[in-house]
């Protein structure tokens, strides 16, 4: 028979397991299992008897758990709080704004999934508001307190409580000094909509020049500038989408240029960045009126061609922080005014079009090949225009119409077409084109250097508009908004999500300092959180326990930098 006996040495007790058994009629040991001390036996009791859990439910912890720090720490849970005041029960509008931002970085989709997603993240626990107080009914109700539909066409821009927002925004940015050496990056885009033709209470959404082809569709225009350093958004502007890009700048120059007036920012300390399609003459004699400084893209054919020809060989080369990148300064008389002329020449930008270029130039000669394969079929329907249109089409990618030559020659057997390669053409576009950009900017005491530097924010606000419309974080689309009011809440949550996401990579940076965007998303996804449930101890409720996923060292180092570790397992005792 087993049985349990403890034996003092030395003042303390250790355990056994003893086997008894009667020998010659009396009761002895025969044979005897050391244990250990009491502690021992306490701490192997607790091993040997813990309990399975009966089952293990996953949260999101990384990007949802980052995001919300980033919120409080930079100051812009506070100010949204202050847009609406405090409800009486249940979420704040800070709370739906600042969610749907964050929904919009995690996990794209229309407002009828927030819910299960946020019960799916670390914000349920830390909020403390059940899954059913984000419906997409909730989300409508306080989007129309914070603009109502009837007011928001009323409104003043003073008044209006997102413009209110943005200069705010932009006033924390500048407390917080975030906002480097005041570069700014201007630019301007299109999104389609769904909205019906027949629906009239919208006048945001108008048919125009889409930039994604499709032509057939409403669509809303968004001018959007961001710090060219930070990736901080700055402000925007939601306007109807058959106005041009070139008629929007005044309206976003003025705009601009409140906020600086407002928070006390010298125009001549900004210098503001944008591309050949906003540099026309009348937007330069408003940007020197204004007093800013500004960089341009420069059309290639309003430079003198002995500038723009210049062999590569003769362009410096830009320091280590810009490799493969050469560029060189000259003074040139644009629009009737002197400005510096920058000639930049990358070699990754070469690569990258002499690739795309090889790839149109095959496909076009293909369609040629299978063209001409078919006019000689006796009794083709094909017509001279409608062959020529055709053609035109084919060719109407950059620089196809200088290299392809064709012609149509009419022959007793009907017509025949003929197109060759111009070689010599295809070695001077190498030689002279490919890989530059022509820049210009008022600021005549910049070395070339700091001007491609700084044009580098223009390529910043495209990798943005890039990811609203393709991306798989902060995608503008789905947008079933189809009131003006909507759409420009819609506007003001998905690029507040892009700030700070930006604030996160800026904290990111102290550890990875070249962790792009992409890199950070993808490593922030995999920190999850796993919480366990175990059945209950006698009569008392279940019991839960947390533990955080495995690993990496990339990990690791972004979740200590980021203050993730307090998010982390439940402590074992």
């Amino acid at each position: 028979m087993a049985s349990l006996i403890a034996q003092r040495k030395k003042n303390k007790l250790y355990s056994y397991v003893v086997d008894s058994a009667r020998v010659q009629g009396r009761p002895r040991i025969v044979h005897q299992t050391y244990l250990g001390s009491a502690e021992k036996v306490a701490a192997l009791l607790k091993e040997r008897t813990a309990p399975l859990p009966l089952s293990a439910t996953r949260r999101e912890v990384g990007l949802p758990g980052a995001l919300w720090l980033a919120a409080q720490q930079s100051g812009v849970f506070a100010l949204l709080q202050s847009l609406g005041g405090p409800p009486r029960s249940g979420p704040s509008p800070a709370h739906y704004l600042l969610l749907a931002a964050m929904h919009r970085i995690c996990s794209p989709g229309p407002k009828t999934t927030v819910a299960d997603w946020y019960q799916q993240t670390i914000l349920a626990p830390l909020w403390g508001f059940e899954p059913e107080q984000f419906s997409s009914q909730a989300f409508w109700d306080c989007f129309e307190k914070l603009l109502p539909e009837k007011a928001a066409s009323a409104q003043s821009e003073e008044r209006d409580p997102l413009e209110e927002a943005q200069a705010r925004l932009l006033g924390l940015w500048k407390e917080k000094q975030l906002l480097s050496r005041r570069l700014l990056a201007y630019d301007t885009t299109n999104f389609h909509t769904f909205i019906a033709t027949t629906n009239t209470r919208n006048t945001v959404a108008q048919r125009g020049h889409n930039k994604q082809g499709r032509h057939n569709l409403r669509q809303v225009g968004l001018s959007y500038v961001l710090d060219g350093e930070s990736g901080l958004s700055v402000c925007h502007h939601v306007y109807p989408g058959n106005v041009a890009d070139a008629e929007e700048f005044p309206v976003a120059l003025e705009r601009i240029q409140r906020l600086l007036t407002r928070h006390a920012i010298p125009p001549a300390t900004v210098t503001l960045v944008f591309d050949k399609g906003t540099a026309a003459l009348a937007n330069t004699v408003l940007l020197k009126e204004a007093g800013l400084g500004w960089i341009s893209a420069l059309p290639w054919n309003q430079a003198p061609a002995e500038f723009r020809q210049r062999p590569v060989e003769g362009l410096p080369a830009c320091s280590s922080a810009q490799p493969g990148v050469q560029a060189a300064a000259e003074k040139l008389l644009v629009h009737g005014q002197e400005y510096l002329g920058v000639l930049k020449y990358s070699a990754t930008f070469a690569a990258e079009q002499l690739h795309s270029l090889s790839a149109s130039l095959s496909k076009v000669l293909g369609a040629l090949k299978r063209l001409a394969v078919e006019m000689a079929r006796p009794g083709n329907r094909l017509t001279p225009l409608g062959i020529e249109a055709k053609i035109q089409r084919w060719l109407a990618a950059p620089f196809l119409s200088e290299l392809v030559h064709y012609q149509l020659l009419d022959e007793p057997g009907g017509r025949r077409l003929v197109f060759q390669v111009d070689h010599a053409a295809v070695q001077e576009l190498v030689t002279h084109r490919l890989g530059r950009t022509l820049l210009i900017t008022n600021r005549l005491d910049w070395t070339a250097e700091q001007v491609v530097a700084a044009y580098a924010g223009q390529q910043a606000i495209e990798q943005v508009f890039c990811g609203l419309k393709e991306g798989d974080w902060l995608n503008w689309q789905p947008l079933y908004h189809w009131t003006d009011s909507k759409i420009r809440v819609h506007a003001f949550y998905c690029l507040l999500g892009l700030s700070l996401l930006h604030y996160v990579r800026r904290q990111a940076q102290s550890f990875w300092p070249s962790i792009t965007i992409e890199e950070l998303q993808n490593e922030l996804e995999q920190i999850q959180q796993f919480v366990l449930l175990y059945p209950a101890q006698g009569a008392g409720p279940y019991r839960t326990a947390t533990v955080v996923s495995t690993q990496s060292l990339m990990q690791k180092g972004l979740a200590d930098t980021l203050g993730l570790l307090q998010f982390g397992s439940t402590p074992r005792g």
